[in-house]
Parts: C-alpha cells; structure tokens; sequence
C-alpha cells in the first residue's frame, strides 16, 4: 500500500498495519535482544510474579532497538502525519506469558495519562503516535495480541458494558490485530486499545516507540551513555532528544532539525516549511 493509503486508514481508523515493516535480519536480531532483556529483568526480580515484563526506557538496552529510531518504514509515516519538529519521548518492551486462568479485567484505555484528564476539547488532540513492533507470532486467537476499537480515536470516553456477574464485556467494534514478526501497528494515541490475555500463544513480545513533539517532554530517560549519544546519526539524535536547547523545541533553527532535510529529500522541499 502506498503512504497516501496508508495515510487514509490511519486518519479513519486511529491506526494502520505495517506487513513485514521491518526487514527479518532486523527482526531476529530484536527478538533475540528481547530475549536476552527478558532474562536479564528476571534475574533480577524486576518481572511481575507471573514473569510478565513491562520495561520502560529501553532504547539503550540494545542496538537493534536504538536501530528502530529511525527506521525508514516507521518514519516516513510518522513525519507525514505529525511533522518534522518530533522525538522520541517514550519507549517500552513487553513480555507476556500464556496464563491459564486469565484475571477478569476491564483493560481498554487510550495512552497519554493526564493528557487525557487534563485538555479540554472533544476530541482531544493527537499530540503523539505509538508504533507497536511485533515480535512473536500474534496471528491466531488467544495470542494476546493488541485489541483496537477502529476509528475510537475521534472519542474521549468508552462506556463499559458490565454484566450481573461483574465482568466486562467487550465493547463494541473491538477487534484483535493478528500479525506476524516484523509487522508494525502505528496508532493514534488516542485510539482505545487494550491487550489482549495469552492463553494460547507463545511469549507475546513486543517493543513499543512513542514520537510526540519536542515541546511535550521525554516520559523517562532513554539509558544511553555519552560515547553513544556521540555517535548517532544527526537524525537520531533529533530523535532521542540529544543536544538540544530548550528554545529549540519551540522556535527550532534550521541547523537544529535533520528530521526537516531527511523529510523533504523523500516528500519535496515543500514538505519541510513551516
């Protein structure tokens, strides 16, 4: 599918599959780091009791993960739709076992935290996108594969449907994403999602990339050292935040923004005014 089409399904639905997005060397070398995290956090007592794992922060924790920045599939989606003033503010790996008797709960939510409390308008604004990088197999049902509701990003709130027993049911129009490694599910921030309960799958792993505008702060620190810091490209720098006056992300000077270049080399010059 060609960006433009791409670009039609996310503004309708809140969000758009990328089939095979990232290259399989690239994938295998993200699972195996996955991996290799995973029992790293176990180790350490620092999983849920169940070794679920939910890691902030992750984008120093391997190559492969920082190689993702700004990976030319992800990216060149993103800058079409929020522009060329982004960074990176926020990313997390996850890990998710089969259990065999699910907890019940009512897990539907948009991301933002109080952005979500705290704007005023209906809807509220898109302010940042979420790329979801699959690792595992999440093509069959009970996988525990992300669950979206499409076009719920044009609503702020969502009823929750409960039963005389007490538990939820699903609402309306939600629906499972199946995917395959190495596809890639780049979503509106405010599209109501959920994560669906492994029951049936392998280990559901994932690793998560949140890109919002300079002017909104980094959620946590990123984890990368000085001597790597100084060896990105200027396009990952921009990206992880890195040698930036504070001005600059409200005012930004030319000089400050690779993003901007790199954006008008594959859309036209016009692409990087404003």
């Amino acid at each position: 599918m060609a960006i433009s089409g791409d670009l039609a399904a996310f503004e309708r639905d809140g969000f758009v599959l990328l089939p095979s997005a990232v290259q399989p060397q690239l994938t295998e070398r993200l699972r195996r780091a996955h991996c290799r995290i995973h029992r790293e956090e176990l180790r350490s007592g620092r999983t849920a009791q169940d070794g679920s794992l939910h890691l902030l922060g992750v984008l120093g924790r391997d190559r492969a993960i920082l190689e993702l920045t700004d990976h030319p599939r992800i990216l060149e989606l993103v800058v079409a739709i929020l522009g060329w003033n982004i960074h990176i503010y926020h990313s997390h790996l996850d890990a998710h076992r089969r259990v065999a008797r699910p907890a019940r709960r009512w897990g539907w939510h948009q991301d933002g935290g109080r952005q979500n409390l705290e704007l005023e308008t209906d809807p509220r604004p898109r302010l940042s996108i979420k790329a979801a990088v699959f690792l595992s197999d999440a093509r069959r049902a009970g996988c525990g594969t992300i669950e979206v509701i499409p076009g719920s990003h044009e609503r702020n709130t969502l009823p929750r449907p409960k039963r005389l027993d007490g538990a939820f049911d699903e609402p309306a129009g939600a629906c499972p994403v199946y995917a395959a490694p190495g596809d890639v599910l780049l979503f509106d921030r405010r599209l109501w999602h959920a994560r669906g309960v492994n029951v049936a799958g392998p280990v559901r792993r994932m690793v998560f990339l949140g890109y919002t505008y300079r002017w909104i702060r980094q959620r946590e620190p990123h984890g990368l050292p000085e001597e790597t810091l100084a060896a990105l490209s200027p396009v990952r720098r921009q990206l992880v935040g890195a040698a930036d006056a504070a001005d600059g992300h409200w005012v930004p000077p030319g000089v400050e923004l690779p993003l901007a270049a790199w954006m008008a080399e594959r859309q036209g010059p016009s692409a990087a005014v404003g």
